[in-house]
């Protein structure tokens, strides 16, 4: 994992690794925490939730290659374990996420819902993914 961080750019010169970083915010979903208690109050942690900020909002990290090449690393295992009579899709999902109660949010936009036929305010989320009818894994998204 450190390796493919380091591949996307995602590296420090000093302090923290980012793996070590990126560990703690992976087990969140394992712990049943979210960000808040998991890394703003945990004292144990060996850096400051600003740390933790920094690593995720730094816009000269590229976090979208870092899930390509993620899932790319899934599939060549998953690949293996399936049978190749399963059938292997790629998948194109345009979201929508509803934000009906926000006013300033940055972004905000006003979309049009194909399913219930009606303008919405919120985001639309275009995921690309790949799927073997048991196995959903996202490759690229925009938002």
């Amino acid at each position: 994992m450190g390796t493919l961080l380091n591949q996307c750019g995602i590296k420090k010169l000093k302090g923290v690794s980012p793996l070590a970083i990126f560990e703690a915010i992976f087990l969140l979903a394992f712990q049943g925490q979210n960000f808040y208690q998991g890394i703003v109050l945990n004292e144990q942690l060996g850096f400051q939730k600003d740390v933790a900020y920094d690593l995720l909002e730094n816009p000269r990290y590229n976090w979208r290659r870092f899930l390509l090449r993620l899932a790319v690393k899934i599939f060549t295992v998953l690949d293996l374990l399936t049978s190749e009579e399963r059938e292997k899709v790629l998948v194109v999902n345009d979201s929508d996420d509803d934000r009906g109660r926000s006013k300033m949010v940055e972004l905000l936009a006003r979309i049009f819902d194909h399913n219930s036929k009606k303008y919405l305010k919120g985001f639309k989320l275009l995921t690309l993914g790949w799927c073997d009818s048991a196995t959903f894994l996202p490759l690229d998204f925009v938002f």
